[in-house]
């Protein structure tokens, strides 16, 4: 049972992962049609900008009207020019000689054109589409977008790219020599990059609504502060917009779309335009997995996303309980082969433990003897005979070495098996210090290093001298190792009541605070240039302060501006408030 509802629960998590990660690539698409078309709106505002710096430069004294409706008439996108003063006056068009189509634009825009506010440095910052979004990095779909195959655009040569303008004749006869459509096509987003407006020179699209028509205008301010404004020809910018999305006949070269349909919907919430993998009518009948309203200036248009893969149309029980049997089966096996891997494993560990119990027990005997003997040999050799006694000291100071390795060994076996007890018995700490520096003031005098001790621990406590011994063997033999020729260790003890209390600190290159936290662990060891070459099992500081806690206290590793300063604390009650054993 338990497993049957794992498999349906991970059944349930991998439909929601795997909607999840469909939504999110939906949105990719979505935004990648968007910045498309921000990108024809920049191309066009680039356009308009060449316009407008153009008839500016053709101004005398006033703007000639002739020059004006020309260019409504030999645009394709422009249906109306106007310009407004600073003061909100309009010069162009007005009541006197204006054309019927003029009248008309007049009285639509009265309301809209008297705004005070209208024509600001708000409206560009809140309203114009920024360059960033037109540049920024495209999605895969978007590469896709554009690969496909779309309906016939405009083209021009090199020759047709610029506005040809003959600067002596300001007359009604200014006209363009290409149309302006085709200026917008051959502006790329590198050369919008390039061209970003000028603070001075505030510009925007504004878009209203006549009647339950979407308008729109775009207007820039000249550097004399007059507006100059171009109506949008909206029937030519749907068809435009339009052009820019795939051809329908070639929509199987986009994958994402081969069970999915997008569709460009107006302000009204007709379809403009629709293209993708599924009919029209089963677009009808389906709820829009997700839609997005596009950016300004056409920000009451939206895109909708259209699928029926997340719709099943009828539950299959009998394939979900076949998937759920399989799962079933499929877990119980695979939980059969773990147990008995897992079987397995164990009693290979427990071989390699009870081997090395056994190997570490038997090199014990003869390691005492060796050391005994040469300790014997050294005592009845003459002080002139230097060359044999260092052989001798080399001989006993490995054996040493030797002995304390073993012992970690061991402990380290009791530690895995829970089996790692501690002893206490009357004695003083300081005794357990001094017996462990006499054992390795040779060897440290040989690695370059003084030991210097403050011991203030001569009261007779209750304690496990054999574990304080380890503790500090493996302190010192961690100064031994890695503060080589360092100078000096320092060895200091004291007690606070029945807490007694060992600081060892070298003047080695210390450790680094990125591995303070790791060095007790089992195995572990500072990966440097510190331990090139330096033996060691990383189980020394770990058994450590293991046997530190079975004494009731801690190891730890203190903070230090040069070396390692290592702090032992130790529960060691004082013999009026213990009994003579403790075997805790």
């Amino acid at each position: 049972m338990i497993l049957g509802w794992f498999s349906v629960q991970l059944e349930q998590n991998q439909q929601q992962l795997v909607k999840h990660q469909f939504q999110g690539l939906v949105e990719l698409q979505l935004d990648a049609v968007d910045d498309t078309f921000q990108g024809h709106f920049q191309r066009l505002e680039k356009a308009f900008q060449l316009e407008i710096e153009t008839l500016y430069n053709l101004k005398d004294d006033h703007y000639a009207t002739g020059t004006l409706r020309q260019l409504g008439k030999s645009s394709p996108y422009i249906e109306q020019v106007f310009i407004q003063t600073s003061d909100g006056e309009t010069l162009y068009p007005t009541d006197n000689n204006a054309t019927q189509q003029e009248i008309k634009f007049l009285q639509e825009t009265q309301t809209l054109l008297s705004s005070a506010t209208l024509f600001n440095d708000k409206q560009e910052e809140t309203n114009t589409p920024t360059t960033a979004n037109i540049i920024a990095s495209r999605t895969a779909y978007s590469a896709q977008l554009k690969s496909v195959p779309s309906a016939p655009r405009l083209s021009i040569s090199e020759q047709q790219s610029k506005i040809q303008l003959d600067s002596k004749n300001t007359s009604a006869s200014y006209a363009l020599s290409t149309p302006l459509a085709d200026v917008a096509d051959k502006i790329t987003p590198q050369a919008i990059a390039t061209q970003v407006h000028s603070e001075s020179t505030p510009s925007g699209w504004i878009a209203w609504y006549n009647n339950t028509k979407l308008q729109h205008i775009y207007w820039q301010t000249t550097p004399d502060g007059d507006v100059i404004g171009f109506s949008i020809n909206h029937t030519r910018l749907l068809s435009d917009l339009i052009n820019l999305l795939p051809d329908q006949s070639a929509i199987s070269s986009i994958p994402a779309l081969k069970n999915a349909a997008i569709t460009l919907r107006n302000s009204r919430g007709e379809a403009s335009y629709e293209w993708g993998g599924i009919s029209t009518e089963d677009i009808a009948q389906l709820k829009p997995i997700k839609s997005k309203h596009l950016s300004h200036p056409i920000g009451s248009w939206r895109l909708d996303f259209s699928t029926p893969s997340l719709y099943p149309t009828a539950t299959k029980w009998v394939e979900k309980a076949s998937i759920v049997i399989l799962t079933l089966l499929g877990l119980s096996f695979l939980a059969w082969l773990v147990y008995r891997e897992q079987t397995r494993e164990s009693r290979l560990a427990l071989q390699r433990v009870n081997f090395v119990n056994q190997v570490s027990h038997e090199l014990k005997t003869p390691l005492t003897n060796v050391r005994m003997y040469a300790e014997l040999l050294e005592s009845q050799l003459d002080e002139e005979q230097t060359k044999p006694k260092r052989y001798l000291d080399i001989i006993n100071n490995e054996s040493q070495r030797l002995t304390r390795l073993i012992e970690n060994v061991l402990s380290f076996s009791k530690l895995g098996r829970n089996g790692l007890e501690i002893s206490k018995s009357q004695g003083t700490l300081k005794t357990s210090v001094h017996n462990t520096l006499q054992a390795f003031t040779p060897i440290l005098t040989q690695r370059g290093l003084q030991p210097s001790i403050d011991c203030n621990c001569d009261d007779q406590v209750m304690l496990d001298s054999h574990c304080i011994e380890q503790i500090l063997n493996n302190l010192l033999s961690n100064s031994e190792k890695y503060a080589a020729d360092s100078g000096t260790i320092d060895i200091r003890c004291w007690q606070e009541r029945d807490v007694s209390y060992i600081r060892v600190k070298d003047s080695g290159p210390g450790i680094p605070d990125t591995h303070a936290s790791r060095v007790f662990n089992q195995f572990y060891r500072v990966s440097n240039q510190l331990t090139d070459g330096v033996s060691g099992t990383g189980i020394g500081l770990s058994i450590a302060r293991e046997l530190a806690r079975k004494h009731g206290g801690d190891l730890i590793l203190e903070p230090t501006d040069t070396g390692a300063s290592f702090l032992l604390s130790l529960h060691t009650p004082s013999i009026q408030s213990s009994p003579n054993t403790d075997n805790g």
